[in-house]
């Protein structure tokens, strides 16, 4: 049986109850009271707590009755019914039928209870083996939300994580949503005043500044011919210093060659001589031996390592190998 939420007798104004909230809240709260809905406000301010109140009897006793009066003085209540009130069923269920508990158990109940469990309400939650079912009677409950005087919000199995008995939570939390939604227009209508406003001052700001841009602009055109100066003399000086180190390079091979030549002899000579930085490359072909050829080269002054790249070849027709030598140029080599 379904239970459609209600709202259960009147709430009467009174003092604020202490465990509702912040005491800046219950300011405001008493500040609008009987001058402005407090709905108007509620969406400017934090999320209210929730009141809730434990039921351990039934029918309700004169001690339970002022607590849900005081709970309910200031909003919607939970009613959390204490476990005891319920009887509670264990019910064994097959693999199969824990994949649709929900199912499974509604067809127990209806098989295993009287009158096909016509007038029972009942909430289960899941065990190892199948469902702990918590049954109580309607009449119950309907003669529960008959007795309190406060607008029911929820009405829960205390400490049973079980969906509600009743659930007007799309009731009593409505104007608090509504606010909610209806805070991110206002501040966008806000924002767009200021933007509004803010737009209206540039636009004077426009004014000045256009001025000021004209004679930035005067003052930019003689800086870039000044800068095109300083440019052009700049790049004469490049160009004179680019030619100082070509000719720098040129010196360094001419004695590097000299040394070369004079240290390799007949049976060695050079087919490729490149020098780029402190690198130089040499390859070209020999007679005699790649170890006599690098013994010749690492004694001179301006090597500081000779390393082959590569393997050695040896050509078919003259027998003369072939080769690629990395060599390093210590400082102020060759110079």
């Amino acid at each position: 049986m379904n239970f459609w939420p209600v709202r259960c007798g009147r709430v009467r104004s009174g003092d604020r109850v202490g465990q509702a909230g912040a005491p800046w809240q219950g300011l405001a709260e008493r500040m609008t009271d009987g001058v402005i809905p407090a709905f108007l406000l509620r969406a400017g301010l934090p999320p209210r707590a929730v009141r809730s109140v434990r039921i351990d009897t039934l029918p309700l006793t004169d001690p339970a009755r002022a607590a849900l009066l005081m709970a309910g003085r200031r909003g919607a209540v939970d009613l959390r019914l204490a476990p005891e009130l319920f009887l509670r069923r264990g019910l064994a269920l097959p693999g199969v039928g824990r994949r649709d508990l929900g199912g499974a158990v509604a067809i127990q109940m209806r098989q295993s209870m009287p009158g096909q469990a016509e007038g029972l309400v009942w909430r289960h939650v899941p065990v190892a083996d199948g469902a702990d079912v918590f049954i109580l009677k309607e009449a119950r409950l309907t003669e529960l939300l008959r007795e309190v005087e406060v607008t029911v919000r929820r009405v829960m199995i205390d400490g049973v994580d079980a969906p509600p008995l009743i659930d007007a939570r799309a009731q009593t939390d409505a104007p608090e949503r509504f606010w909610n939604r209806a805070a991110p227009v206002a501040a966008l209508a806000l924002l767009l005043l200021v933007v509004g406003v803010q737009g209206w001052r540039l636009a004077g700001l426009n004014a000045a500044l256009a001025e000021e841009t004209a004679r930035v602009a005067t003052l930019r055109d003689s800086a870039a011919a000044a800068r095109a100066e300083a440019e052009a003399r700049n790049a004469i000086g490049t160009a004179r210093m680019a030619d100082l180190a070509r000719l720098a390079r040129d010196n360094r091979r001419l004695p590097m060659l000299a040394d070369l030549t004079r240290v390799l002899g007949d049976e060695v000579w050079i087919s490729s001589f490149a020098l780029e930085g402190e690198q130089l490359r040499l390859s070209g072909f020999a007679e005699v031996e790649i170890g006599q050829v690098i013994a010749a080269i690492r004694p001179l002054p301006w090597v500081a390592r000779v390393d082959l790249d590569g393997a050695v070849t040896v050509q078919d027709d003259s027998g003369a190998r072939r080769f690629l030598l990395n060599v390093a140029v210590a400082d102020g080599g060759g110079e």
